[in-house]
This record gives C-alpha cells, structure tokens and sequence, in this order.
C-alpha cells in the first residue's frame, strides 16, 4: 500500500512539477521581470491572505479526521472554508478603502486566494481519505491549465493582473477531480461538536499560518518596496525553480507517508507509524541530497533551458543559497507534519512560524538594501533554518509531551556521501578536454543517477528494493 499510494502522489506531483518548471520557462520569456514581479508580488500577498484566513481548516481536518464521522466533518469544515472566504473578501474590500491596494490588485488577490482554498481544501479531504488517484488528476490538471491559460494570457497581453486571475482560475478548475470524491459526503450537515473541535484545534494555526506565508514572501514584499519589481523577477523566478524541482518532491514524499504514517498510529500507535516516518525522512534525504547534486552540476545547462535570459546570470548566482534554503524547507516539512498530525497542540508552529518571519524580516531589512537580491537569499536561508532549530528543539525537549520524531540519522548520513561522492565524478569530468560536450555531460549525468539509484536500493527508500526483490523472487520460482 505504501509504495503504491506514494508512487500515485509523488509521481503526480512530479509530472507536475515539470510542467510547472515549463510554465516558468514560458512565463519568463513572454514577461519581461517588472511584469513578472508584479505578479509574484500579487501573488505574495495571495499567499499571505490565503493562509491568515483559509488555510487552517484542512490541517485541523486531518488532525482530527475520523472515518467514523466523515460526513460531519466533511460537511463542517467546507461550511468553515466559506466563512473563511468570506472574511477574506471583507478584509481585501478594507484594504481597497484604506487605500492600501487598488481595486484592481485586490481583486486578483482574492481571486489567488479563492482558488488556491478550492484546490487546497479540495485535494487535502482527498487525501486525508487517501484517494491518492483523484489528488493525482487535480495536481496534474493544475499544472496543464497554469501553463495554456498563463501562457495565453501573456501572449494576448502581458499584464500582470492578468496573469494573476488565469492562475487562479487554474486552481480553481482543477479542484474538480478530487472535490467530485467529497461530493458524496456533502449532504452531510454541519456539526457544532465538530465545529468547536476544528475550531479548538485549529485557532493557533490561525495566526501561525498567517505569520508563516508572510514569512515566506516577506524577502519578496522588501525587495518590491526597496530595489523594485524588476529584481523580484529574477529573484522569484529562481527560488520558484528549485522549488518545484525537488523541493515539491520532498514535501510530497513526506506529507504522503505521513498519511499513511497517521493510519498505523490510529491502529498501532506511534509505535507502528515509527517505521513510515522513517522512510520518510529517508525518501526526503535523498531527494535533497541528488537534487542539490544535480543541480550545482548542471546549473548552466539547466537555466538556459528553464528561464529566460533576462534572468539567467542572477539565476546561478543565487542558486547555491536558495538550495540550502529549499533543503531547510524540506526537513521543516517533515518536521511541521508531525507536529501537526500526531499531537493535540499546534503551538510548536506557530512559535516556528514567528521565528521564521522575525529572522527573514531583520535580515532582510539589513541586507537587501547593501546585498540586493542576495541579502534576501541569504536572509530566506536562515529564516528556514531558525524555523528547524525551533521543531527539532522543541519537539525533543524534555517533558514537552511530544511525540518522539524519529530521525534515521545514520541513513541519512549515509545517503548524503553517496550524493557528495557521485556529485563529485561528474565535477571532475566537467574539466576533463571536451568536458562541456555532449558526451561527457552525459556520462556526467549517466553518474548521478547510477549514484541515485545506489541510494535508492540500499536505504529500501519507500519500499521500492524490497518490491523488487519480491518480484524476482516470484519470477525465479
């Protein structure tokens, strides 16, 4: 069940993930970086009013999810979504009267804002009832409708705002395979026991969440307000990069199995669940290890390729920062859905989240305008980095009541010098005579993933060894 359920997830969200990278790549060269930071710059704030608002009530229905009562909560948590997106409307309409956004930028706001909670409340009921199939269809439909209905745009008119609203309209069309898994449970009537649960549950991630996507897009707010949107273009466009190249992976292996992790707990306890989450720290370890490995050795190839040439040198400046960045991202993730799925408190994230927008907001302050986009590199890296050392310590701490949260340190350890010793061949045929030609880079690449595959093999990374192994074994008897 394991293998299979992640295989579905995780192999969606790559397939997507490419086309993802293909929207960037589009996006940059119909878009000049102004307008392509204007539009991350709408798309910040989205983000921001997304998760002060809408984003809480999917977290607290995983935490609390009981298929005994699936219809209640179902039925009460998509009655809390709408009230939450009403409050949304009512504080982007209170922006637009104090004069803080134009009517024209807020509406694009709550536009990302409406169809991020469709698609997010939408996939996370899903996959709470692990219908991993029809999670797959709307992560992959999303990114199909991101790339034709953005590149249209662009191409007709350019305009950032526009832009804004043909994303969100992707977001909101793509919910439709997995809200058709929910529609069964909607007639269900909302319940004020379960309302009080969620809510109980759920508050403190009201204003963690909240304060965690400012933290995220806070570099981005400064960078806007201090050198311009020009250098957000740039900037965005390679942090979005990495992102969607190995970091959606990461976070895909680990939310997946720890749903799956959950179901042990329910049955088994923590005991029964040790075993997934272990994996999942593995599964994450060597995604971080040979995706930052891929990427530091093929940087140039692959920014040619992705992102257009206004943004390219920029780009490979800033990528070893915003990898270390992305790896923090990584364990924080794996970290913050154990806190969030297997304890009665979500206070630990929202200390994580205040820690993380202090750092990011002092450093950004402090560097940007002497860095520019490097300072608010730097800054993001140990923003992600205060937000781990605030999970591991505290999630470990004497007499915190928490959960122990396995870490196979040894695995891990081990996975990283395999990535650092096959990262290092391809580096050294890179200065070989010919060494740029297509020969050598494909022996260099041919390298990596023999190294990948080691990893793979020897940790049973989500059970794929041990499948094979089974295999062949029926096969030679």
């Amino acid at each position: 069940m394991i293998t299979h359920h992640t295989a579905i997830y995780v192999g969606s969200r790559g397939f997507a993930a490419a086309i993802n990278l293909g929207s960037v790549a589009v996006f940059t060269r119909l878009a000049p970086p102004e307008s392509y930071g204007t539009y991350l710059y709408i798309l910040s704030w989205s983000l921001v009013l997304y998760g002060a608002t809408c984003q809480w009530p999917k977290f607290a229905f995983f935490a609390l999810y009981d298929e005994a009562s699936e219809g209640a909560q179902v039925g009460t948590v998509l009655r809390i979504l709408l009230c939450t997106l009403t409050l949304a409307g009512v504080g982007s309409a209170l922006a637009v009267a104090l004069h803080i956004v134009s009517p024209r930028i807020a509406a694009a706001i709550v536009a990302l804002a409406f169809g991020t909670t469709l698609f997010e409340g939408a996939t996370e009921i899903a996959r709470t009832r692990l219908k991993a199939v029809a999670v797959a269809m709307s992560v992959i439909l999303r990114g199909i409708l991101m790339l034709g209905l953005g590149g249209a745009v662009l191409t007709v008119s350019g305009d950032a705002v526009h832009l804004s609203l043909a994303v969100a309209a992707a977001y909101a069309l793509s919910s439709i395979p997995a809200a058709a898994t929910v529609v069964p449970l909607m007639p269900g009537r909302g319940s004020r026991a379960e309302a009080l649960r969620l809510i109980a549950y759920g508050w403190p991630l009201v204003l963690s969440f909240g304060i965690a996507a400012l933290a995220q897009v806070v570099d981005r707010l400064i960078i806007v307000k201090t050198i311009g949107p020009e250098h957000l273009g740039a900037y965005g466009a390679i942090a979005d990069f990495l992102k969607q190249s190995f970091v959606v992976f990461g976070e895909a292996l680990a939310l997946s199995l720890i749903s799956i992790a959950k179901r042990e707990a329910r049955a088994g306890g923590m005991a029964a669940a040790t075993a997934v989450l272990c994996d999942a720290a593995r599964a994450m370890a060597v995604v971080a290890a040979f995706g930052a490995a891929f990427y530091l050795n093929f940087d140039g190839i692959v920014v040619s390729i992705l992102l257009g040439p206004d943004y390219r040198d920029q780009a490979r400046a800033l990528a070893p920062v915003l990898i270390l960045a992305s790896v923090l991202m990584m364990v924080r993730a794996y970290y913050f859905g154990q806190i969030i799925y297997f304890t009665d408190s979500s206070r630990l994230e929202a200390v994580a989240s205040i820690a993380t927008l202090a750092t990011v907001t002092v450093l950004s302050l402090a560097l940007i305008p002497h860095l520019g986009v490097a300072g608010a590199a730097i800054a993001f890296a140990a923003g992600q980095a205060a937000a781990c050392l605030v999970f591991v310590l505290g999630a470990n701490r004497r007499g915190s009541g928490l959960p122990a949260m396995p870490l196979p340190l040894a695995d891990v350890a081990g996975i990283a010098a395999i990535a650092l010793a096959t990262g290092l061949v391809p580096t050294a045929l890179s200065w070989l005579p010919g060494g740029e030609g297509a020969p050598i880079q494909i022996l260099r690449f041919v390298v990596l993933t023999l190294g990948f595959l080691a990893a793979v093999w020897r940790y049973d990374v989500v059970g794929v060894a041990g499948v094979v192994r089974h295999r062949l074994g029926r096969v030679a008897g």
